[in-house]
Order: structure tokens, then C-alpha cells, then sequence
């Protein structure tokens, strides 16, 4: 098993543990955060070492990374401390759950993570530093460039290019051969049948409240 040291002591971090641990090679062999943050000193019963030393106690010629780091400041967070773990000399690590329907060929760069119920056709392609979530159809000959976070049950028509970190809500719909600008955020059950310009932001609202008594739809189901 290939031992790697996680960045990260949040839910994200122990999300991301659980499938290491269950579906993977991997084997997890502590925590690191920047020392102003490193309280507890533990995390799900490992050690949690500074970021700062993290290479002289786990040297990256016999250890691995993964920056467990969700889409804050729109991935920003997350592209530093991939760039700081690269300049340690740490070859990032890459998941995909074995509960998805993709091919042998897929290219996915480094400090990519993905989850279940995915369908990526062929010849997709994922740069670094990528999470996607669950139920999401990728379509054929597709690009999503670094950085980038996709929800769950997003659907990406074939040819389709997502800029660098952008931010893809739930539900979000894109069209074949449509190219998404960089730093674009998608909302949640966004359409866009269009190509985007970079810092770009898609918003739906909320259904709205109606004022129809609860009691009165609950006698129509």
C-alpha cells in the first residue's frame, strides 16, 4: 500500500479518510495542517504535524499527499496548498471510487478526487487538483482544467471545456460544446447553453414560498 500524509483535519479531510480507507491503496499515515492551526495535534486517531516540517518527518521520496481542501475562496485555498506540496517535492495522490462506470485510458492529473455513481465517457480528460461528487455525467471529449469542484448530479455535454477553478452547484446543466471561463461559479440547478466569459457568476433562486396551507397539499399527496 502506498502510504501518503493527508492536508487537512476538517469534515472534508474525514470524508475524504473514509474512502481512502474503504476503497483504496492507500494507506493514510497522518494529518498535516499550518502550525497556527494545529491544536489537537491528533485527528481520527493519527498524528497531525505541521505543514511547515511536514518533509523532514514524512520525506516525499517515500511518501505521498493529498490536499483535502474543499472550493473555498473558489478553490483558491486549495491551489495554494497544492502548490506548496509540489514545491515539498510531493507527488500528489489521485482517487476514483471504484462505484463509478469510467475507462481504463482516463486521463486525471494529480490531487484528483472522485466520487461515486460518476459516468465519464471517453476521452475525458481531468487536469489537477479536481473534485467531483457523486451521480455526475461527463460527457465525451470533455475538459475540466485544474482546480475546479463539481457538485453532484451535474451533467457536461460532450466537447465541453470548464475553466480552471470554477465552482459547479448541484444539479447544474451544461450543454455540449460549451466552454465555461475560468473562476466561474455555477449555482445549483444553473443551465448554461452558452460559452461563459471568465469570473463569471450563474445564480438560480429558490422556489419561493407559497401560500397554500401545508395542511391542504398534504390531503393532494
Amino acid at each position: 500500500m502506498k502510504k501518503i500524509v493527508v492536508f487537512g483535519a476538517n469534515d472534508f479531510a474525514i470524508q475524504v479518510s473514509s474512502y481512502f480507507k474503504n476503497d483504496s491503496d492507500f494507506e493514510i499515515v497522518a494529518y498535516t495542517v499550518d502550525a497556527a492551526f494545529n491544536k489537537e495535534k491528533t485527528f481520527l486517531d493519527l498524528p497531525v504535524v505541521d505543514f511547515e516540517d511536514v518533509q523532514i518527518i514524512y520525506p516525499p521520496e517515500e511518501y505521498g499527499m493529498f490536499v483535502a481542501v474543499g472550493y473555498h475562496k473558489l478553490n483558491k485555498t486549495r491551489e495554494k496548498k497544492f502548490g506548496e506540496a509540489k514545491l515539498k517535492g510531493y507527488k500528489l495522490v489521485s482517487y476514483v471510487c471504484s462505484k463509478n462506470i469510467v475507462w481504463s485510458d482516463l486521463e486525471l492529473g494529480e490531487n484528483c478526487f472522485v466520487m461515486e455513481g460518476n459516468i465519464i465517457q471517453m476521452p475525458a480528460r481531468i487536469l489537477d487538483n479536481v473534485f467531483i461528487g457523486i451521480g455526475n455525467g461527463i460527457g465525451h471529449n470533455a475538459l475540466i482544467e485544474e482546480n475546479c469542484f463539481i457538485a453532484s448530479n451535474v451533467m457536461i455535454g460532450g466537447f465541453c471545456i470548464i475553466g480552471k477553478n470554477t465552482f459547479v452547484g448541484l444539479g447544474a446543466i451544461i450543454r455540449d460544446k460549451v466552454t465555461i471561463g475560468a473562476n466561474n461559479i455555477l449555482g445549483a440547478g444553473s443551465i448554461i447553453l452558452k460559452n461563459t466569459n471568465d469570473n463569471s457568476s450563474y445564480l438560480t433562486k429558490s422556489t419561493p414560498i407559497t401560500k397554500v396551507d401545508v395542511g391542504f397539499v398534504m390531503n393532494l399527496i
